[in-house]
């Protein structure tokens, strides 16, 4: 009997190793994995090239509806696809799409926009930028299946007002850590870790030198300022029982502080993001990379988080994607915070991860798509090639090179911060649910593929 989908003559990646065989997918479904021979007939048939067959990957961390709507910004689910992200963790409720109300009032427009406009398969976390926001964490997750929640640390004062955002003090991270440590797996706290009020002090002094220097930003707002609130949510997940996830490390010592919680048996995860692995320590980066946090000026953070992927202190990776236009990154100290990067993950990690040998194509699998999965609750319908999973892959091959350019990007976003930059290695076929995606740089199905994953937790 045949089946929808098989896939041929490729090698097949998971974290436990490579091996030659192929994969059938029907109704959506991986159905069987072995040697060609002795897999069922595909309907339709891809052959691999003899390349490489990985899960399809996951961004755990994406801002669509930031700085424009939420439908505009589906757009940015066709780049994923490109890059061979077939899931999105995306983050709700700020910028353009601000709600600080009750979830109640927006929730279903996100999900039925997602599965009418979007390509690529996405579960949600919520944004804690308001007490009702807090107070509905529970509601939140057993209602509409977000287990994940995020607070932000960095963004009080006039920050935290340009965003509509509540004080993320001590109280509430006690309060909202205990809400989530009730939820129960997936249940899971999130923070963005720099210190503001340190900040607050250190910037002016930075600022009125006139650098324009993206070194400048960096030390506007050091390393040692994640460090410290990483330091303090840890401690508050100790008390409250809260398993947390901190998330886009940059910094060297933060590693070094979240290893050691882990070896002290602390329930926390820890994800980074390509542009603190390749970008940290170049010089002549300009205002268009401007991130919170900012890239490091020194490449010693970079070589520590490749270490950290590779010893298992940093578990996951996203890109912290987000579609702001050249036109709001012209002077430093005015510009908007935010880049692109769901489309360059996959490729970048292949290129500066797996071929120049800084970690291996089975940990890749690792951290751009199991732990990921595991993370948030998703593991093994997503995130891995097994009997019974999604069938959510993608084809890659190693030996291809390309120039990263914003021509030939598919985005909603007008640049890219590793524009002109050689990679090799290359997301060749993208398949969710058993669907092609993009096949050979061809886009060959249509929005509204897409569907909304819940995550729905116990009393």
């Amino acid at each position: 009997m045949a089946v929808d989908l098989v896939i041929k003559n490729c090698r097949l990646v998971s974290p436990d190793g490579i091996t030659s065989e192929g994969v059938a997918c029907d109704e959506g479904k991986v159905v069987a994995i072995g040697s060609d021979g002795y897999l069922p007939e595909g309907r339709k048939t891809i052959d691999a090239g003899g390349n490489h067959l990985l899960p399809g990957v996951i961004d755990t961390h994406v801002h669509i509806g930031v700085y424009h709507t939420f439908k505009e910004e589906m757009k940015d689910t066709i780049a994923a696809a490109f890059g061979g992200v077939t899931t999105i963790g995306n983050y709700l409720g700020i910028g353009a799409e601000s709600q600080k109300e009750s979830y109640e009032l927006s929730f279903d427009r996100w999900k039925e926009t997602w599965e009418r406009d979007g390509l690529v398969d996405a579960f949600f976390h919520s944004m804690i930028i308001s007490e009702a926001n807090m107070k509905e964490i529970r509601l939140n997750a057993k209602r509409y299946g977000i287990a994940s929640h995020k607070f932000l640390m960095a963004y009080k004062g006039p920050e935290g007002e340009q965003i509509g955002a509540a004080p993320a003090d001590d109280g509430l991270l006690w309060y909202g850590f205990r809400e989530v440590a009730s939820l129960g797996y997936p249940g899971l706290a999130q923070v963005h870790a720099e210190n503001i009020d340190i900040i607050y002090r250190i910037k002016p002094e930075i600022q009125a030198t006139g650098r324009q220097d993206l070194a400048a930003w960096d030390e506007a707002r050091p390393g040692f300022c994640e460090t410290l609130d990483a330091e303090r949510a840890i401690s508050i997940a100790k008390v409250t029982g809260a398993p947390l996830y901190i998330v886009h490390v940059s910094y060297a010592d933060t590693v070094d502080v979240i290893a050691k919680a882990k070896s002290e048996g602390v329930n926390v995860l820890a994800e980074t993001c390509p542009q603190y692995l390749i970008l940290s320590g170049k010089p002549g980066l300009g205002v268009i990379a401007k991130i919170n946090p900012p890239i490091r000026k020194d490449v010693a953070s970079a070589e520590r988080l490749w270490q950290g992927l590779r010893e298992g202190s940093i578990d996951c990776m996203g890109t912290d994607h987000c579609s702001p236009g050249a036109e709001v990154k012209k002077e430093l100290w005015g510009a908007s915070p935010g880049t692109p990067g769901v489309e360059q993950l996959l490729p970048l990690m292949l290129s500066e991860g797996v071929n120049k040998g800084r970690i291996t194509l089975e940990k890749l699998v690792e951290v751009l798509c199991k732990n990921n999965a595991k993370a948030f609750g998703i593991y093994p319908k997503k995130g891995a090639i097994k009997v019974g999973s999604d069938a959510d892959m993608v084809v890659v091959d190693l030996k291809n090179r390309a120039k990263l350019t914003v021509n030939k990007e598919h985005q909603v976003c007008d640049f890219i911060p590793y524009e002109g930059m050689e990679v090799q290695g290359w997301p060749v076929t993208t398949i969710l649910r058993g669907n092609v995606l993009v096949d050979n740089g061809k886009l060959v199905a249509k929005p509204g593929i897409g569907k909304y994953v819940p995550r729905f937790v116990g009393s």
